[in-house]
């Protein structure tokens, strides 16, 4: 929660314990964005470590009031905790460096867009050191909304992660899973949302093309009507039994695509996806069943064919 006071917005911190003292770790986008927000809630940041000395990274550290480091060392057992904001491939690496300079009891949290297996990895480290992990994965653009961008949190660290950032701001949900699961659920709803882009982007130049961009919003308005949830089972537990004749659909719109001179790019990996269904047995059935049932058809296919590949 928060009070204005003058022209300043102050934080009333609610984690337990307090947490006063963080180090930065990176000076991209997301650093600065993050960094900022603390800085003006009353944290203290008096580190900020970067892989290389930069005048960004310079720039950064002054508006900090921050020590500009390379490496972390001893003076860090005075910290409540470290914020990890580096890219995904650099995570891992800056966790096992970063770790064992902290004190028992702080709390790690890494904004990083990591592997899922790296966080578990990070999260072995962690523990060696009693240091408490934060998985936080970031559910929107930090650009647009800052330290206010909604988060998911996992891992031993999650539920103090939680209260700092909700006492920025943030909206934050828990996962009760293990370190790697607000990474996981985000690149699931990656897929699901960069999928629907490409195919949104490719239906769009079609329907131009067509001169039909208005009329496809009208014909697509069921869709907003019954829900992602009740679309996406629909189509699980129906695919079973329709899917040889929607492939006979998805040629004739692949046609219409190369008519129209657009390369059918997204359209070719749905087409794929339906000639497999056109041609594994296992895949069609005569009725449609529950979706738990229509869901272990498929996986139990997807074990089959992964088992014939050494």
């Amino acid at each position: 929660m928060g009070f204005f006071l003058g022209s300043s917005l102050y934080f009333v911190m609610t984690t337990s314990p307090l947490l006063h003292r963080l180090a930065l770790i990176g000076a991209g986008e997301v650093a600065r964005a993050y960094g900022t927000a603390m800085k003006q809630a009353g944290v203290q940041i008096p580190f900020l470590l970067v892989r290389r000395d930069s005048p960004a990274a310079r720039d950064l550290a002054n508006q900090l009031g921050a020590q500009l480091c390379v490496q972390a060392d001893e003076q860090w057992q005075s910290l409540d905790g470290v914020v990890s904001a580096v890219t995904g491939t650099q995570a891992a690496a800056v966790a096992q460096a970063v770790m064992p300079c902290l004190s028992a009891t702080s709390l790690y949290m890494d904004l990083c867009t990591a592997e899922p297996q790296d966080m578990e990895s990070m999260d072995k480290v962690a523990r060696q050191h009693e240091v408490e992990l934060a998985d936080l994965a970031i559910m929107g653009s930090v650009p647009a909304t800052g330290a206010q961008t909604a988060l998911l949190a996992a891992g031993q660290g999650a539920v103090r992660a939680a209260a700092f950032w909700e006492a920025l701001g943030a909206a934050v949900r828990i996962l009760p899973g293990q370190a790697g699961d607000a990474m996981r659920l985000k690149l699931l709803r990656s897929l699901m949302t960069k999928g629907l882009e490409a195919l949104g982007i490719e239906n769009l130049m079609l329907a131009e093309r067509m001169g039909l961009r208005a009329e496809l919003y009208e014909v697509l308005e069921d869709l907003n009507e019954r829900g992602l949830q009740d679309f996406m089972e629909s189509c699980l537990r129906s695919h079973l039994v329709h899917g040889v004749r929607r492939r006979d659909e998805v040629l004739q719109v692949r046609r219409q695509l190369e008519l129209a001179g657009i390369e059918p790019r997204v359209t070719n990996g749905v087409l794929n996806f339906f000639e497999h269904t056109a041609q594994t047995e296992s895949l069609q059935r005569p009725q449609a069943v529950s979706t738990a049932e229509s869901l272990e058809i498929f996986l139990q296919e997807a074990q089959a064919v992964e088992s014939r590949f050494p």
